[in-house]
């Protein structure tokens, strides 16, 4: 079997989203492949990976360096100029080569998880609030904030469940509750109803399973991202008007054709079938 090098980078800064895609690229690729993972802390430790014998180096980085080494290389979302010899992927920047759901690596049995279409018919809707899995941009303090001041205005029950990964002080009041450790995400996407949501990789999973969400972000990227996908009436782009954010999760729980409508054409969109494996074994 031919053997395949992933390298990710992880941290409180960066965030957890490059290892998280480099396990679930490792159990994509596991029947075909021999996949080693290496977690670099510098820019340093490529090279001495480069010199090892993979048949394949798959990087998944916050920033790259130029490479001069001449090995097949496979990037993920490098944004630099300089790529001609390297196969560069972009699952999430939906404007460029390479990109879109065909290109994304799913949680497993994510396909298992069920919607509820029906709200009316629920107690208390789960509203899941999440800014990547560390709150690296620190925004995620200002949205409960936010929706706790102006709950009165939210015209159904709610409940706010709060995912960040690294423990933080962040407060809140009953009945949210804070989600920092969980080992199947499946699971919390089945409690999920409505969704605040930064445009990282659980935009992703949350348009595959048609999770009604909204999108939040700070970061430039993930905005135009968000315009994007705001553009194919996929998601509602909230920009610096919170008061929308009310708006439109009223509109969700309230209006049903709009709500099943907003299903349909998520699922729709972020349901197709996976290019990765194929892309990948062009290229070793």
């Amino acid at each position: 079997m031919k053997k395949i090098a992933i390298i990710y980078e992880k941290s409180k800064k960066i965030g957890s989203g490059h290892y998280f895609r480099s396990l679930r690229l490792k159990d994509l690729l596991k029947n075909k492949f021999i996949i080693s993972l290496f977690n670099i802390k510098n820019k340093k430790e490529i090279n001495d990976i480069l010199k090892k014998k993979f048949d394949l180096n798959i990087f998944d980085l916050k920033t790259y360096p130029k490479f001069k080494s001449k090995k097949k290389i496979i990037t993920f979302e490098n944004l630099k100029k300089d790529t001609l010899n390297i196969v560069n992927i972009n699952p999430l920047d939906l404007h460029l080569k390479n990109s879109g759901p065909e290109f994304f690596t799913f949680p497993k049995n994510i396909n298992k998880v069920k919607l509820p279409i029906n709200y009316i018919s629920k107690k208390r809707i789960n509203i899941l609030i999440i800014q990547g899995g560390n709150d690296s941009n620190n925004q995620l303090q200002k949205l409960i904030n936010f929706l706790e001041k102006n709950k009165r205005e939210v015209k159904f029950n709610f409940r706010l469940m709060i995912k960040v990964l690294t423990k933080k002080n962040i407060k809140f009041n009953k009945p949210t509750f804070l989600i920092d450790s969980i080992k199947n995400i499946n699971k919390l996407y089945e409690k999920t109803d409505i969704a605040i949501s930064s445009v990282g990789n659980t935009s992703f999973e949350l348009g595959y399973i048609g999770i009604p969400t909204i999108h939040f972000t700070i970061e430039k990227r993930e905005k135009k991202r968000a315009q994007i996908l705001e553009k194919l009436k996929l998601a509602s782009f909230i920009k610096k008007d919170f008061s929308q954010i009310i708006y439109e999760l009223n509109r969700i729980y309230f209006n049903n054709n709009y709500r099943k409508n907003l299903i349909i054409r998520r699922i729709k969109f972020f349901k197709k079938k996976n290019k990765l494996v194929k892309i990948i074994s062009n290229e070793i």
